[in-house]
């Protein structure tokens, strides 16, 4: 699949071996990207823009990424636990309380507590980013990860009751409801309140990225028994490059993976379903 990959003109990234595949078993590699109870049956596509959407879209900066700012947190590893829908909301929430605070505070949030503690998940077999960034994170509030550092298992709850927690509000789908999001109100959102969290369909393509823009290529290995999965990611810009336009995402696989943790997809196309379901909430003060 690798050497297909590299070797075909047409496909607008590269795939890589990772050593660190070799030690996983397949419910490893499930878990990684998304677990089994993180598959949501029948995605919405994305709703039709409305005008003032388009034009409203249409002013905002041509190229645009967080990372330059200092607002987004570093990029982590969830190893395998399915665990990327608390890595991507933690991600969120720590990336707006920078905002919100002009970066004079930078929490890195738990998501072992969310692992463990939270009654909005399945610990490492999966969850849902609008649980957990948002009503998890409203209802509960979020704990900084030295009081619950990552281990990536599940287990007993191990975060102190006393421990402080910092809350968020607010929580939605972009777009208001589930089935209204679209690439315009992405971008609007992205520029004007943060990154945020987006969920797409994980092709067992998808693990050997190891740099450009990515498109699902169609292959499969027909001896690999990957079931597609729903990863968690966090979205932290967008771009355009010869002729292609491509969102900015921040995964929870190490700095080793891809583009030094990061990868570019497909925008504007709702590839993997990329632009049908993304999160948001807000840090309250």
């Amino acid at each position: 699949m690798i050497n297909k990959i590299n070797s075909d003109k047409s496909i607008t990234w590269k795939a890589a071996h990772y050593p660190q595949y070799d030690k996983m078993t397949m419910a490893d590699m499930l878990r990684r990207s998304g677990g089994r109870k993180s598959k949501i049956m029948h995605i919405p596509k994305p709703a039709t823009p409305t005008r003032d959407q388009v034009n409203t879209a249409r002013d905002m900066p041509i190229q645009f990424d967080w990372r330059g700012t200092g607002f987004v947190s570093p990029v982590r590893d969830q190893g395998a636990c399915g665990s990327c829908y608390a890595f991507s909301a933690m991600g969120m929430n720590e990336a707006r309380w920078r905002l919100m605070t002009n970066n004079t505070e930078k929490p890195v949030f738990s998501p072992q507590d969310i692992v463990e503690c939270s009654v909005y998940s399945q610990g490492c077999e999966g969850g849902f980013p609008y649980l957990i960034g948002g009503k998890y994170a409203e209802d509960f509030g979020l704990v900084e990860e030295k009081y619950n550092p990552y281990t990536g298992k599940d287990g007993e709850c191990k975060t102190e009751p006393d421990s402080p927690r910092q809350y968020s509000y607010k929580y939605e789908y972009v777009g208001g409801f589930y089935g209204a999001c679209n690439e315009e109100l992405m971008i609007m959102n992205l520029v004007e309140h943060g990154p945020m969290s987006v969920s797409f369909e994980v092709y067992d393509d998808f693990i050997h990225y190891k740099g450009g823009i990515y498109h699902h290529t169609g292959l499969q290995n027909q001896f690999n028994p990957f079931e597609i999965t729903n990863h968690a990611v966090l979205l932290v810009g967008y771009g355009e490059e010869d002729g292609q336009k491509y969102w900015t995402v921040k995964n929870s696989w190490g700095t080793t993976w891809g583009e030094e943790g990061y990868f570019r997809i497909r925008r504007g196309t709702d590839e993997c379903s990329i632009e049908s379901i993304a999160v948001q909430s807000f840090p309250l003060s």
